[in-house]
């Protein structure tokens, strides 16, 4: 299904269930703007249909990495404006009506690409990332589970020469 005529890339979003039937996607759309737009996907896969979309950011909005915070707030990692790096909250409705944008960090205002954002704890969440440099970096947030509070704890320059193409999990508590 295309949801979007006018994307400039088809890369770089990221997507999470919100509900039994219900999806979000977060991605570049058009004018490179940053978008979340969910969808219902029926059990068998056969029906997919829109039911919302937020415009978040009307700069920027690439190398998205989604994740869920609690029952209805979700956490967002990506590239704003000049590739600035950004955590943004969100409400999404169980059904996806709809979408709402709580807060918003920018935790690098140099750089901030190729976002693998997890939940670490009930609270703490790590972003693997490419910084200043093309550099490698891991950044620990404090997170409030209505998503209102978004702080930045700890910060890592992991690799000095690439740290592109992030995938980070969790192995244990720790």
């Amino acid at each position: 299904m295309l949801h979007e005529s006018g994307a400039s890339q088809e890369v770089k979003n990221s997507i999470v269930k919100v509900d039994s039937d219900t999806y979000a996607l977060a991605y570049v759309g058009s004018g490179s703007d940053g978008f979340i737009t969910t969808f219902t996907i029926s059990a068998d896969g056969s029906t997919i249909t829109e039911v919302a979309s937020l415009e978040h950011d009307t700069q920027h909005g690439d190398w998205n990495s989604l994740v869920q915070v609690d029952s209805d707030t979700y956490a967002l990692a990506y590239a704003g404006d000049d590739a600035d790096g950004y955590i943004a909250t969100f409400t999404i409705s169980s059904d996806g009506a709809t979408i709402t944008e709580v807060a918003s960090l920018e935790h690098d205002a140099l750089r901030g690409t190729h976002n693998s954002l997890i939940q670490v704890d009930s609270d703490t969440y790590a972003l693997a990332y490419a910084g200043d440099g093309q550099d490698g970096y891991i950044t620990t947030f404090t997170i409030s589970a209505d998503g209102a509070t978004i702080t930045e704890v700890a910060t890592v320059e992991h690799d000095t020469d690439n740290g592109t193409y992030n995938s980070i999990v969790q192995l244990d508590s720790d």
